[in-house]
Order: C-alpha cells, then sequence, then structure tokens
C-alpha cells in the first residue's frame, strides 16, 4: 500500500486532447521539440487507452529485462497492469481506497519521455513501427527509456504535467517507479508465466499450466520445505560428571 494522500478534485485525465496536451507540454517547458510530434502521436483518442497503455507496459517490461527470454516475452507486461490495478492501495480523503493506476503510471511513463525528448537528450531516433499504437514511451529506444525512467528515479520531471494521483507529488511517483521494477522482477522469478491460462485470475484461482521457464534457467530447484540443517549431535544419554553418549 502506498500511504499518499490523494484529493479527487484534481483535473481528470483525458479531458485535453493529446495534440493539445503534448503541444502544451513543449511550449511551457521552454523547449522547442527537437523531432516534430508524430501524426499517429497526434491522432490518438481515449477509445485506444487500452491498447496505448498496454504498448507503453510493453516497452517498460522489455528495458527492465531484454529478450530473449526476457520479460516480455513470458508477458511481464501483463502482469505489472494486472498488479497496479488491483494490489496498489492510496490514501483518500475519506480513507484507503484500492485504485486501478494502469493507465495513470503509463501516462507517468509518457510524460518523462517528453520531458527527455524536450531537453534533446534521446541518443536514438524515435521507433513508431515496434509499438504502432503506443505513445512517446514506448517510441523511445530501450536505452532511451531507462534515461526517462531515471528521470522519474532522479526527481527531473516537471510535476505539473503528472497525471492525477501523481501530480506535484514527487513522493508517490518515486514509490510507484521503484515498485515497478520489483514487480517486473518478482513477476519473472516467480514464473508468473506458468500460470498458463490462469495468469491473470485471482491468486488463489491460479493453477500452475506451465513447466516453469526461469526457474529451469536458473537452475532454482524450487521451494524448501524444512530442508534439514545441522543443529548438534545426537545425544543418547547424560552422565553427571562424565562424558555424554
Amino acid at each position: 500500500m502506498y500511504n499518499k494522500s490523494f484529493n479527487r478534485s484534481q483535473p481528470a485525465e483525458g479531458k485535453t486532447p493529446l495534440k493539445e496536451k503534448w503541444s502544451n507540454f513543449f511550449s511551457s517547458s521552454g523547449s522547442i521539440p527537437p523531432v516534430p510530434l508524430p501524426a499517429q502521436w497526434l491522432q490518438q483518442d481515449s477509445s485506444q487507452q487500452k491498447e496505448r497503455t498496454s504498448a507503453t507496459f510493453m516497452a517498460f517490461v522489455d528495458a527492465i529485462i531484454p529478450s530473449t527470454l526476457g520479460a516480455l516475452d513470458l508477458r511481464l507486461d501483463e502482469y505489472v497492469i494486472w498488479s497496479l490495478d488491483h494490489y496498489v492501495s492510496l490514501e483518500v480523503d475519506w480513507g484507503v481506497e484500492r485504485l486501478p493506476l494502469s493507465i495513470p503510471v503509463s501516462q507517468l511513463l509518457d510524460v518523462a519521455a517528453l520531458q527527455l525528448l524536450a531537453e534533446g537528450r534521446a541518443n536514438s531516433p524515435l521507433d513508431l513501427t515496434t509499438y504502432p499504437l503506443g505513445g512517446p514511451f514506448s517510441s523511445l529506444a530501450p536505452t532511451d527509456r531507462i534515461w526517462a525512467i531515471d528521470l522519474l528515479e532522479q526527481d527531473k520531471v516537471d510535476l505539473e504535467h503528472m497525471p492525477a494521483p501523481f501530480r506535484n507529488n514527487s513522493g508517490l511517483v518515486k514509490n510507484i517507479v521503484s515498485a515497478l521494477h520489483q514487480m517486473v522482477l518478482f513477476g519473472y522469478y516467480s514464473d508468473w508465466f506458468s500460470y498458463g491460462a490462469t495468469r491473470l485470475a485471482n491468486p488463489e484461482d491460479r493453477r500452475v499450466e506451465r513447466k516453469e521457464i526461469v526457474w529451469n534457467q536458473t537452475k532454482y530447484p524450487g521451494p524448501s520445505y524444512a530442508y534439514r540443517a545441522f543443529r548438534g549431535y545426537l545425544v543418547k544419554s547424560f552422565q553427571e560428571g562424565g562424558e555424554s553418549q
């Protein structure tokens, strides 16, 4: 649970058209974008939000654990999205509430990517073909995605442009970025993909349907159930003033 206050009176995301929002970002940052904004970014609308979110997290997990048999091969983008929408709770005005965060977190990554572009720090050309329905973050080269994530970790992104509930809340931004790394690694090394068709079910309804891939790769023997350990020597009897047998 992330114990950060969230005021529902903050403006809702998605009210401003993407073309206007991204153009405003560059104008307010005082920077001229190093490349024209791609037309496919400007033509996206709210009906494509699910596809854009999916593309963003596919790009994220692939940057953290690249192929082959990396995070993307094991569909850990689905794991991260599911976890963000089911496991994260925030403190709101009237208590603690579980909120779906996959969409605002994907927008958070897009803002970081735009910041990187506005500062002219992207080292590679944008790739608009790998994730055609994605946004700024998924269009970055993998190494540039890492630099965009670093901007968030170092608190070097304009917090005013963040989506709710991250706007002007640097602590929550850092917490969620740290959690993203943990989610990818946990999903990978727990062999979440081996749950097969049940991997997106509630935990109590998941069943192992595939052979463990990562465990076999790393030669992990599996959980240890009370393996024996040395706890001393077996004593048959005690003798006062003498040696034990």
